[in-house]
């Protein structure tokens, strides 16, 4: 970092967060975008005012549940992360005549206003996306969802069909079909089985108690397999671990695909995707994510020394050669390693082809956004990514503000990957620590202003064909504004997030 720059940053800091005078990106992209966030805001303001008036009336009759889904709707969306509510599995069903009448009347009008607001949510998507913001549009679709649960055009786009009175994806439309039934524990079983395995019986070949197959299963060669919509995991740990993080993946999954639909569709797939009843699920070969976690961390590293002879400094590690993500058994550990992988190996595999992503410029966004992907949270439904105060962008605001660490942004993007992770420590740490800030950066900066740009970024690097005469665009390209002007904002962002943590 330039030191009269730092010293600038650092003043700004202590004397109160002065902003300073950046250049906007004047564009006619831009200027739409800022259009579209303003109708959102106006769309949100209003639904809270209305929502405002209902609530009395619910609190009344003494509803403290409804009251309490109520205030969630009308709490304001945060800027520096983004929040999601797992949406309900069952159709809210239709107002009973046997209610009192006042009860009757709010409902009804609660009802009214939040189809009115989701179908006012869902043109604006549309809107967004014919303007070239998919990101943004699908976030739209999810606010949608949130507002208005049983928006059919909305749930399609997420991938969810209805069934009797239940919103399920097609994967779990077709398991029903075939008499499956999804057990928490145990996973996808047939109807028939779900009784034995509860009583301890489990099947290998043949019907046999669990102990006996838990010993059969210690050898990695006859591991449990516990195989979802997308994922095969292998596990000789336990079934009730390998379910336990197919599970959590299959969750990371769908918020993963829904947050960079760009990275997956191309525009004119998406603008089919919002026209035809096809389904919003991305689209991938049938193999599934594969995914081997170990019993213990003396047979991750003995099993995959030879092809990586650093294994023993990881803790999660994807292999782009085989295409497997591999991990094992830590009680200590957080699932942080596990997203940071997945993250790696969803972006390399929509394309079957041994590639080098990275290799000569723009290495730093390939960890970057690994780095702000273990970010994510699910906490009893409630999502989260990118919250502030998480390790990494906490680390990347320190290196900044204290240490005095800035690679000036067109330098640092021109770094490929071999000049990247030669830097000794402890700056590789630290590069490792702007990538995380740069990251949330570009995600999150005046409410996503360049999301789009980045997901396309990172479109672009990993399908990129070297045969092609054209590489890919920069991001200052895709945004229209020079790198300096981003290194300015990059200050300010992290000055705004200092600010709010206080």
């Amino acid at each position: 970092m330039n030191s009269s720059f730092a010293r600038i940053s650092l003043f700004l800091l202590v004397v109160g967060f002065a902003t300073p005078s950046i250049p906007a990106a004047d564009s006619l992209v831009m200027r739409k975008l800022d259009t579209i966030r303003s109708q959102h805001q106006r769309l949100q303001e209003e639904l809270r005012t209305e929502l405002a008036t209902i609530i009395p009336k619910v609190e009344a009759d003494g509803d403290t549940e409804v009251a309490a889904e109520i205030r969630r709707l009308m709490r304001p969306i945060e800027s520096s992360q983004l929040q999601f509510s797992k949406l309900p599995t069952e159709v809210a069903p239709k107002i009973s005549r046997n209610l009192p009448d006042d009860e009757q009347a709010w409902r009804r009008e609660l009802h009214a206003t939040r189809e009115k607001f989701g179908d006012s949510m869902y043109r604006l998507s549309r809107t967004a996306l014919h303007a070239g913001f998919p990101s943004y549009a699908y976030r739209l679709v999810r606010e949608t969802a949130n507002i208005f649960p049983d928006h059919s055009q909305a749930r399609r786009l997420l991938g969810y069909v209805r069934v009797e009175d239940r919103w399920v994806t097609p994967f779990a439309a077709k398991m029903a079909r075939e008499r499956r039934v999804w057990h928490d524990t145990f996973g996808w079983l047939r109807a028939d089985e779900v009784d034995r395995y509860e009583n301890g019986e489990r099947f290998y070949r043949r019907w046999m108690p669990a102990a006996q197959e838990a010993e059969i299963r210690q050898d990695f060669r006859h591991a449990w397999e516990v195989r979802t919509e997308h994922f095969l995991i292998k596990t000789n740990h336990s079934l009730e671990s390998g379910v336990e993080i197919a599970t959590k993946l299959e969750e990371f999954y769908e918020f993963f695909q829904q947050t960079f639909v760009g990275y997956f569709y191309s525009p004119d797939q998406l603008k089919k995707l919002f026209t035809n009843s096809s389904g919003g699920r991305a689209p991938r070969s049938r193999d599934p994510f594969v995914v081997h976690f170990y019993k213990s961390r003396e047979e991750y590293i003995d099993r995959l020394k030879a092809r990586t002879p650093q294994i023993a400094i990881t803790t999660g590690f994807y292999h782009y050669g085989d295409r497997v993500a591999y991990f094992y058994h830590d009680e200590k550990a957080d699932d942080s390693v596990i997203y940071h992988e997945a993250t790696h190996q969803f972006l390399y595999e929509t394309l079957p082809t041994l590639r080098h992503v990275g290799q000569q410029a723009h290495f730093w966004i390939t960890e970057g956004i690994a780095c702000y992907m273990e970010s994510y949270e699910n906490q009893n439904g409630q999502i989260s990514l990118g919250d502030p105060d998480y390790i990494r962008f906490a680390a990347a605001r320190y290196r900044f503000f204290v240490d005095d660490y800035y690679v000036p942004f067109d330098e640092y993007s021109a770094m490929g990957m071999r000049e990247f992770q030669s830097i000794p420590q402890p700056q590789i740490g630290w590069n490792y620590s702007q990538a995380s800030g740069l990251a949330h950066f570009f995600m999150h900066y005046q409410g996503g202003r360049y999301r789009d740009a980045l997901v396309e970024h990172l479109s672009q690097l990993y399908h990129f064909n070297p045969r092609r005469l054209k590489p890919p665009a920069t991001l200052p390209q895709l945004i229209g504004i020079g790198p300096k002007v981003l290194d300015a904002q990059y200050a300010e962002h992290l000055k705004n997030l200092e600010r709010e943590r206080r």
